[in-house]
C-alpha cells in the first residue's frame, strides 16, 4: 500500500511539472505571436508599446498602400514605380560620410560633423574677413557646398528614405542592402564614422567653433531610424549592426540631453527649440527611453501655447526675413511632434483644448493667408513657396476634417511632393486618374 501510494504521488508530481511546461510553452508562444503585431516592436517596454514599426511615419497606412500597390491600384503603383526610379538611381552611388569635408573642425578630428553658420558671411570691414557678420535670410554658399557634412547628412536622409521605402513596397533586398551600407559608413565604420556629437556644427569663423543652434542639420534624423526599421525585416543589418546603431543613437541622446550645446538648444524659443524636442523625442523612442521621450512632449506642450497665440500666428516665426517659410518649418516640427506623442499618451492634436487649440489655428492662420495673399512682406521671400506645406497638410486633412484634394487644389496640385507625401500618408484613393500617369515626383522630405 507503501508503494502505492508512493506512486501516486510520483505521477502526481509529474502530471504538475509536465502541465506547468505545457503553460509556460503556450504563453512563450502567446507572446511571440504579439511581438509580431504591427503595433508592437522592439520599441516595447514592460509590454507598453511606445512607438509603432517605424517612428514618424503612420505604420498601418503605410501596410495599407502595400496592399493596394500588390491589388494593382494604378495611381499607387505609379507611385510607387516613381519611387523605385529614384531607389535605382541611387544603387550606385557613393556612401556619404563625414570624413570627405574640406575643412576640418576646431578639433581637427575629421570623424567630427563640420558645418558653417548659414546665414553668416566674411566679414567686409576687416582685411581678414574676421569675424563673420550675419545676414539673416541670405544663405552663404560655403554653408551647403556640396563637398559639405550638411550637403552629406541631407543626401543621407533622403536616400535611406527612399531606398528603404522601396524596399518596403516591392520586397527587392537590393535596395535594403544599398541601405544597410549607407547606415554602416554613416554611423558604424571606425574609418568612415560620424562621432555621436555635434560639437562644431553651424560654426562661425572667427567667433565659436560650433553652435547649439547647429543642432538643428540633424533634425531629419528621425527619417534614418524609420529607414532603419523599414529594412529590419531583411536582415541586411546583423543583429550587431542594429545593436551598434542602438548604441550610437543612445550615445548621441546623452550627448542631446547633457552637453552644454544641447542645453543651449532646449532653451531656445523658436523653430530650433521645437525641433530639438522633436529631435529628442524620435531618438529616445527609438532606444526605449520612455522618460525622455515624455519630458521632450511636455516641453512641446508648453511651447505650442508659448510660440503660436490663439489667433494661430508664431511670432518668433514671423519676424524673420522668411515668415511663412519658418512658419511652415516650425509646424512641421509640431506635426510630428504629435505624432510621436500619440505614442506615449498624449494628445498636441488638441492642445490645450478643443476650443483652443493651437496647432489647428496656426494651420488655419496659414492657410487663410496663403489663400488671399502671396506674400507675407518677408525681405528675403519675395513670394509663398506653397509647395513646402505639403508634408504637413495629410495630417492636417486627416486630424481636422478638411478636405485633402481641395488642399491639393490650392497647393500646387502637380508638384511632385504630392506623389510620395501621397504615397506616404494618403490613402490609397487619393491616387486619381490624374495621378496615375504623372511623372512628377520629388522625395517628401517629412
Amino acid at each position: 500500500m507503501k508503494a502505492l501510494g508512493g506512486l501516486k504521488v510520483f505521477v502526481t508530481v509529474c502530471a504538475v511539472i509536465v502541465l506547468n511546461y505545457m503553460v509556460t510553452c503556450s504563453l512563450a508562444a502567446n507572446a511571440a505571436q504579439s511581438n509580431t503585431g504591427n503595433s508592437v516592436n522592439k520599441h516595447t517596454r514592460n509590454q507598453n508599446p511606445v512607438a509603432e514599426a517605424t517612428i514618424r511615419l503612420p505604420y498601418d497606412n503605410l501596410l495599407k498602400m502595400r496592399e493596394s500597390f500588390r491589388a494593382g491600384d494604378a495611381g499607387v503603383v505609379n507611385a510607387v514605380n516613381l519611387l523605385q526610379k529614384e531607389a535605382d538611381s541611387l544603387l550606385d552611388v557613393e556612401p556619404f560620410t563625414v570624413i570627405t569635408k574640406p575643412n576640418l573642425p576646431a578639433s581637427g578630428n575629421k570623424n567630427d560633423y563640420f558645418s558653417f553658420a548659414p546665414y553668416w558671411w566674411p566679414n567686409p570691414d576687416t582685411e581678414d574677413g574676421y569675424p563673420w557678420v550675419k545676414m539673416d535670410g541670405k544663405k552663404n554658399p560655403h554653408a551647403y557646398a556640396k563637398t559639405s557634412n550638411k550637403t552629406a547628412l541631407n543626401d543621407l536622409m533622403d536616400s535611406t528614405q527612399s531606398l528603404s521605402l522601396a524596399y518596403f513596397f516591392t520586397g527587392k533586398k537590393a535596395y535594403a542592402d544599398k541601405t544597410a551600407e549607407l547606415l554602416k559608413v554613416w554611423f558604424l565604420n571606425e574609418e568612415t564614422k560620424m562621432n555621436p556629437h555635434l560639437k562644431y556644427a553651424q560654426a562661425i569663423p572667427g567667433k565659436v567653433d560650433g553652435r547649439g543652434i547647429g543642432i538643428i542639420d540633424a533634425r531629419g534624423f528621425y527619417r534614418v531610424l524609420d529607414s532603419i526599421l523599414l529594412i529590419k525585416p531583411s536582415q541586411a543589418l546583423t543583429a550587431g549592426e542594429l545593436a551598434g546603431l542602438d548604441a550610437w543613437f543612445s550615445e548621441y541622446l546623452e550627448w542631446l540631453v547633457e552637453s552644454p550645446l544641447g542645453i543651449d538648444e532646449r532653451k531656445t524659443k523658436n523653430n530650433h527649440g521645437t525641433f530639438y524636442d522633436y529631435q529628442v523625442a524620435a531618438i529616445a523612442l527609438f532606444v526605449n527611453n520612455e522618460k525622455i521621450a515624455k519630458d521632450a512632449i511636455k516641453r512641446a506642450q508648453k511651447r505650442l501655447k508659448a510660440q503660436i497665440t490663439k489667433d494661430g500666428k508664431q511670432p518668433l516665426e514671423l519676424e524673420r526675413t522668411r515668415p511663412f517659410h519658418y512658419s511652415v518649418f516650425n509646424l512641421q516640427a509640431f506635426v510630428g511632434l504629435a505624432k510621436l506623442a500619440s505614442e506615449v499618451g498624449v494628445d498636441l492634436w488638441q492642445y490645450p483644448s478643443a476650443k483652443d487649440n493651437r496647432l489647428k489655428q496656426a494651420f488655419d492662420y496659414l492657410i487663410t493667408h496663403s489663400r488671399t495673399a502671396s506674400t507675407m512682406n518677408g525681405t528675403q521671400e519675395s513670394t509663398l513657396r506653397k509647395y513646402d506645406f505639403i508634408p504637413v497638410l495629410p495630417d492636417y486633412a486627416h486630424k481636422y476634417g478638411v478636405s485633402i484634394e481641395s488642399l491639393r487644389a490650392h497647393y500646387d496640385p502637380e508638384h511632385g511632393y504630392w506623389v510620395d507625401c501621397g504615397l506616404l500618408f494618403l490613402s490609397p484613393n487619393f491616387f486619381k486618374a490624374e495621378l496615375a500617369t504623372t511623372t512628377n515626383y520629388k522625395p517628401c522630405r517629412y
